[in-house]
């Protein structure tokens, strides 16, 4: 009985512990199923908005990394960055870890959690944090994590979903290798030509956002 009741104790304290554990967002953590879903629907909508598959030379979506971009043959893709899929699930995720993690704090502090969760993650519209999630092509790893900034250029609080962006603002502005919002003028101007009339979206957006966030 002492064995038992030991024993029901210490599970208890485990459940305990994993419950108060921090819940960090990262969308590659999405099921496979998911993933191949997401990148679906984000190559369909780039294809849709340059005017079908044909005009879409950079609709690409790597369902392992989420690394996502678009760029039509003949027009600037014209669809808001932060209503793209991937964009749009990356902000709904990092919503979800930051009011899993309210729950995980004290209950007298939750109410104020769960309402600065809101106010952080305003999904979909221009003040959705930025979707550190598009590169320069499909083999190159997105930086996941960047400053909590939207895509209007505001600072943001604290996202509370578990990812470090202490040492992000420092790091975003040092032109490291694979990084989406790190691109050099050069990228910007020149990015992977797939036609003469080739037009990027998403990759020089965000650049410029951050570009004018640390200023």
């Amino acid at each position: 009985m002492k064995f038992t009741t030991f024993a029901l104790f210490a599970a208890a304290a485990t459940v305990a512990t994993v419950s108060a554990e921090t819940k960090v967002w990262k969308i590659t953590d999405l099921s496979s199923g998911e993933r191949s879903n997401l990148c679906g629907r984000q190559i369909q909508t780039c294809q849709n908005n340059c005017g079908g598959p044909k005009e879409a030379p950079m609709a690409f979506c790597n369902s392992t990394t989420m690394a996502w971009g678009c760029g039509c043959s003949k027009k600037t893709p014209d669809f808001e960055t932060w209503n793209w899929p991937v964009p749009a699930a990356d902000c709904a995720g990092s919503n979800g870890a930051c009011q899993a993690n309210c729950n995980a704090g004290s209950s007298s502090d939750r109410n104020a959690c769960f309402a600065s969760c809101s106010s952080t993650h305003k999904c979909n519209t221009e003040d959705a944090p930025v979707s550190y999630t598009t590169t320069k092509d499909i083999d190159s790893t997105p930086q996941y994590v960047g400053p909590a900034v939207s895509y209007k250029g505001d600072k943001l609080d604290d996202l509370n979903d578990g990812n470090d962006r202490d040492n992000t603002e420092s790091s975003s502005e040092d032109g490291e290798d694979g990084k989406d919002a790190d691109a050099s003028d050069d990228d910007k101007s020149d990015p992977p030509s797939a036609g003469s009339t080739f037009k990027p979206v998403a990759f020089a957006m965000v650049a410029t956002i951050l570009s004018g966030f640390a200023l």
